[in-house]
């Protein structure tokens, strides 16, 4: 239990200083996308701070005066219908009007498909093939077959509704989520409206690839999980199971998930007993029942991956999936400066490969000795080392928009009969309005945040429940400040964030009244 407690306060605490540390950068400063560009290149730019400054109080005064009618409480469902509703309006309202085409992965996976169901998988067993080099998409591939023989290849209006599905059930099980962890249906309604600033994921209905399919699996894994911990019943296990190897699947990034699942079912074992902690027969049988569940989870993750890789394997006529670019050349990428960005995409994971003649081990070993000179450096140069992580950090986390406006630049390229209201929302005044949106969103959303995550370390106390998404939050942090970092990545993390903005801006709200209440 010491353990335990202890190894959740030091997340907490380093959460709180994240948060606080996105929270006085998006006061500051702010992230945008030139339109045009190729590559995600952020730009940064001095924030209007009065104007911002404005805008969160006129928000802050919106939800207070609600909340004195007890209006999040009694209207908490309601507060969800009319969050879904919008989300849907939004998404179609993109869809409809840019009628987005895949563009850089998602265009070379989409050729792809259209070669493997013509019976060419040199893709795949070529050395220049995309799959040769990153293997890994083969989850997608097997997700996008599926996709196409339900609805034709190319149907692109069938992806982006899919999408926008994708992107309803996420918002749906947030709410399910926070009832799960607070019980509080006034935090339910603020969780519900404040979903409404959440265009950086709504954006995202209009670029087909892996990041949003695999959210919605995700999500519900992580709800199911909860419903284990809480109620203790083996069809939550089972779901949970089935939910992050489909997300696992189409999007390897989600092993992150998969973590901090079996984190907390091993953990959740031990349980306060008053003031002491007793290691009696429960003890030990909840313990082993939740390392059997725990492993049966991994085995289903492992035999989903594998059963996918021997399904291609048996199709291609070839005895393995290639190895690819090894996974130590994306760390090498993440620790180096780029022009661009430090840590973001640089092409050198790409390019180490083919120069090392697509030979996995050759290229690891170079990645390797770029690793062990860039950890030289850091070592030798702390001051340096800090300035370095410390941006990377900030460039994926206080970016408002997650390089949203930028893929809907993307996606609105190569349209036909591009519409005026795509021209409106993607180049013109409509960008400024929706970026102005999110911004003030990543403001408020991370000042709530770091209100609730100060309060659990005064209470000094936390529920398993709670610690799941913070230590899916916190290894997402710590992950992508060594892997190839991007925000686009971490708004996989940045959703999460809802049910605890949602509990903060509430103790906001509690103050405030009590504060009017003792004045009068």
């Amino acid at each position: 239990m010491k353990f335990k407690n202890a190894l959740y306060k030091i997340v907490v605490a380093l959460l709180a200083i994240a948060a606080g540390s996105v929270f006085v950068t998006s006061l500051l400063t702010t992230i945008y996308y030139d339109m045009h560009e190729d590559v995600d290149f952020p730009h940064y730019a001095k924030e209007n701070i009065p104007l911002l400054l404005l805008f969160m109080t006129i928000v802050f005064v919106a939800f207070i005066l609600l909340h004195n009618r007890d209006f999040f409480k009694r209207r908490s469902r309601g507060l969800l219908v009319f969050a879904l509703v919008f989300c849907a309006a939004y998404c179609l309202m993109l869809i409809l009007s840019i009628k987005p085409l895949p563009v850089t992965d998602s265009m070379t996976l989409d050729k792809i498909l259209d070669e493997f169901e013509h019976g060419d998988y040199s893709n795949l067993t070529e050395k220049w093939g995309y799959l040769y080099i990153w293997p890994f998409q083969l989850g997608y591939v097997f997700f996008g077959e599926i996709i196409d023989h339900i609805f034709g290849h190319g149907n692109y209006l069938a992806w982006d509704i899919i999408l926008l599905i994708s992107i309803l059930v996420t918002v749906f099980f947030l709410y399910k989520i926070t009832w799960e962890i607070f019980a509080d249906r006034a935090v339910c309604g603020i969780m519900a409206l404040m979903s409404l600033g959440m265009l950086f994921l709504y954006n995202y209905s209009t670029f087909v690839y892996g990041d949003i399919y695999s959210l919605l699996p995700q999500t519900i894994a992580l709800y199911t999980t909860i419903l284990f911990v809480k109620r203790k019943k083996l069809v939550y296990a089972l779901l949970t199971a089935v939910g992050i190897a489909v997300s696992v699947i189409i999007k390897t990034n989600s092993e992150i998930t998969l973590i901090a699942i079996v984190m907390i079912l091993i953990l959740s074992a031990w349980k306060k007993r008053g003031e002491e902690n007793y290691y009696t027969y429960e003890f030990m049988h909840r313990l082993v029942i939740r390392i059997l569940v725990s492993a049966f989870i991994i085995f289903t993750v492992f035999v989903g991956k594998n059963a996918i890789n021997s399904y291609y394997c048996d199709r291609a006529g070839i005895a393995a999936v290639p190895k690819g670019s090894p996974s130590v050349s994306h760390i090498a990428m993440g620790i180096q400066e780029f022009e661009l960005e430090n840590g973001w995409y640089s092409g050198y994971n790409y390019q180490t490969f083919i120069d090392n003649g697509y030979d996995t081990e050759k290229a690891k070993e170079v990645a390797l000795a770029d690793i062990r000179e860039r950890v030289d450096t850091f070592v030798h140069h702390p001051g340096y080392a800090f300035k370095f992580f410390f941006r990377k950090f900030l460039t994926q986390w206080a970016d408002p928009v997650c390089i949203s406006t930028h893929n809907l630049d993307l996606v609105s390229r190569h349209v036909e009969n591009p519409t005026d209201l795509m021209y409106y929302i993607v180049f013109g005044d409509g960008n400024i309005i929706i970026s102005q949106i999110m911004n003030v969103f990543m403001s408020v959303c991370y000042l709530c945040v770091f209100v609730y995550l100060v309060s659990v370390l005064r209470k000094r106390d936390v529920s398993e429940q709670e610690m799941l998404l913070l230590i899916l939050i916190f290894g997402g942090i710590c992950f992508h400040e060594f892997w190839e970092g991007s925000s686009r990545y971490t708004m996989r993390y940045y959703v999460y964030w809802m049910p605890y903005a949602a509990c903060g801006m509430k103790m906001i709200l509690d103050f405030v009244g009590s504060r009017s209440k003792r004045s009068k």
